[in-house]
């Protein structure tokens, strides 16, 4: 088994709490079923679109990006201000830019599958940039 990412829109109240309590975060974050609100799961795509987004020179990090939230094990915060400026750059970026950056000829159920993450994570960063929102990325 591998490590999969999430990201989760918070408040910058429900941030405050998290950071102060990292054994809050279950409690704070809203993990509503019938939520309309895009959900950041990348599965594990994460560490390919990371790879990605890095070798075709966007200036986003998935890994290095948030701050990492002392006293959690895997809980990364990222601002509603990193939030906005990352929605921003992801939103002039098309996937196929990101593809040409592949180092090997993958076959195209692997693009595909770090498609459908990727427009994931757009969305995720739009939905939360146009709220105002913070987020928070969890590697378990």
């Amino acid at each position: 088994m591998g490590t999969v990412v999430s990201f989760k829109r918070i408040s910058d109240a429900q941030l405050a709490q998290i950071v102060a309590d990292p054994d809050q975060y279950w409690e704070v974050i809203d993990d509503d079923p019938g939520s309309t609100v895009p959900d950041g799961y990348l599965d594990k795509a994460w560490s390919g679109l990371s790879d990605l987004l890095m070798s075709s020179g966007t200036g986003i990090n998935l890994i290095a990006d948030g701050e990492l939230i002392d006293g959690s094990e895997g809980l990364f915060y990222w601002s509603s201000a990193l939030v906005q400026r990352t929605a921003e750059k992801l939103g002039d970026i098309p996937f196929a830019t990101l593809a040409a950056h592949y180092e090997t000829t993958p076959a195209d159920d692997e693009l595909d599958y770090l498609r459908e993450y990727y427009d994931v994570l757009v969305k995720f960063f739009g939905s939360a940039a146009t709220a105002g929102s913070a987020a928070v990325m969890s590697m378990g």
